[in-house]
């Protein structure tokens, strides 16, 4: 929901016309990657993504004043909601494996298989 949730503020601001350019794409980057550090670096590494993006336009202290309010600073989602730094390598963050599985088991039976057979 986090990626969501910035590429919808992205869209809802008219940044998105912006993203082409390299620059801004690597910080949007860096953005989304906010959910893989570890929660004390997060202002930090946030502070850095400000300045860059303020030197690039204006327009994306809006983008960041809404990120602030809402994951950082004021946080109507704190981190513990949303950073991911603590599941790294404990868990599969996706169901693939499961879905390989019973691709796997379905390459092997008939579509009504005979119970008896």
């Amino acid at each position: 929901h986090f990626e969501q949730n910035i590429w919808r503020e992205i869209k809802k601001k008219g940044l998105i016309t912006y993203s082409k350019d390299d620059e801004v794409r690597r910080q949007i980057s860096n953005i989304l990657m906010l959910l893989l550090l570890p929660p004390e670096e997060i202002n930090l590494a946030f502070a850095d993504i400000i300045e860059d993006l303020s030197n690039i336009n204006e327009k994306f202290l809006k983008l960041t004043d809404y990120i602030l309010r809402t994951y950082i600073e004021e946080a109507l989602f704190p981190s513990c909601f949303w950073n991911l730094f603590s599941l790294i390598g404990v868990r599969p963050k996706t169901n693939n494996h499961l879905e390989g599985y019973h691709g796997q088991l379905n390459s092997h039976c008939q579509t009504h298989p005979n119970l008896w057979a």
